[in-house]
């Protein structure tokens, strides 16, 4: 049951990231948003990101060593 939970939070992920992918494209093709605004969510996105992977990497790790 713990790899049908584990697939299903991987097709999430995948599908947000594709969604998010999609925005942000947009976002920064948009004309008529000023380019240091484009850049700063930029920025913002894929930090959150990192922290968000970075937080899934240590719970995976915790996990791993309660087994």
């Amino acid at each position: 049951m713990e790899k049908v939970r584990f697939f299903g939070f991987i097709l999430l992920g995948i599908g947000v990231i594709i969604c998010m992918a999609y925005a942000l494209y947009q976002f920064v093709q948009a004309a008529d948003v000023p380019t240091v605004i484009r850049l700063g969510v930029v920025v913002i996105l894929v930090g959150i990101g990192f922290l968000l992977l970075s937080v899934i990497k240590e719970r995976f790790e915790e996990e791993q060593e309660a087994k």
